[in-house]
């Protein structure tokens, strides 16, 4: 097998698993800072949603395993989960067989994502608008006056 894609494949590993197990430290840091620290823009100036608002505590509530949780407070990370974990899998296999390149991501795909992305942030802001759905319930009382 190729050196360097062992390397790649466990520094990846490695990364992945140290974020996991820094991401409670980060939960208690973050709830220390002062609450009048500026956000994001979207969500303080606009009173809208970006595609990543509840991404924190989506990812929080995936990794205690609690499912439906994670997908209200944002739809996009456990389907995102789910795709790593594949190309995860899929990287494994072509290290086994040895090749070279472990995590080809094609061009059409990084547009394909930025396109669901957008689509995302534009259908959750107009459901929070038009029908009062405000699953994470921040920017309701504002639309929904």
């Amino acid at each position: 097998m190729n050196q360097r894609a062992k390397r790649l494949f466990l520094w990846v590993h490695i990364g992945a698993l140290a974020l996991i197990l820094l991401f409670p430290l980060y939960r208690f840091l973050a709830g220390l800072l002062p609450k009048t620290l500026p956000g994001c823009f979207l969500h303080d100036f606009l009173f809208l949603y970006c595609p990543f608002c509840g991404g924190t505590r989506a990812l929080s509530a995936l990794l205690s395993f609690h499912l439906l949780e994670s997908l209200r407070a944002n739809l996009l990370v456990l389907p995102s989960a789910i795709a790593l974990l594949c190309l995860d899998l899929r990287a494994l296999l072509r290290l086994r067989r040895g090749e070279r390149t472990l995590y080809p991501i094609p061009a059409w795909l990084w547009v394909v994502l930025l396109a669901i992305l957008l689509l995302y942030g534009v259908l959750r802001n107009l459901l929070m608008i038009r029908f009062g759905y405000d699953p994470l319930g921040d920017l309701g009382w504002f639309w929904n006056r």
